[in-house]
């Protein structure tokens, strides 16, 4: 698992607590915050075995290798980060999984479909469509708005 624009890696950290069979995790962002450290210490207090398969890169996103075999993910990453991260998983072939947030109508992509939809849906769901013309099969799903009001969850993988 590869979490970029991770901030904190508590994505990356729950996905390997979810998940055992994960052979590890890496949370990725140009600057890690300084109490990530001690959220990664509070989790290895209850589950150990964070330990050897958690670790954080603190690099730009464009500088990191990613492997076809690799997830990526992201939550959360502002505007434009978000698609950066869909290109650069679909640069190596990877599965991806997001939730975006904070779209930037004026300079997103929004296929031209803002007459029909309102401007953040229009540029997920040409984010989507970018995805399928790609190769990719994609999954959409909604997590509840009491989460966050960011809820959409946009997944592919390579056909």
């Amino acid at each position: 698992v590869v979490d970029l624009a991770g901030g904190h890696g508590l994505l990356a950290q729950i996905l390997l607590i979810l998940d055992r069979e994960i052979p590890g995790a890496l949370a990725v962002d140009r600057r890690i915050p300084e109490n990530a450290a001690l959220l990664a210490a509070e989790l290895r207090a209850d589950w150990p075995a964070l330990a050897e398969r958690f670790g954080f890169l603190e690099r730009d996103l464009e500088q990191v290798p990613l492997l076809p075999d690799d997830l990526v993910v992201s939550v959360h990453a502002c505007g434009a980060l978000t698609d950066l991260v869909l290109e650069r998983a679909m640069a190596a072939g990877c599965r991806v999984a997001v939730l975006p947030c904070c779209h930037d109508l004026r300079s997103a992509d929004g296929g031209g479909l803002q007459g029909w939809l309102d401007g953040a849906l229009a540029v997920d769901v040409t984010r989507a469509a970018l995805l399928r013309s790609r190769g990719y099969r994609v999954y959409t799903q909604t997590i509840p708005s009491d989460i966050t009001p960011k809820n959409r969850l946009l997944m592919a993988e390579p056909l």
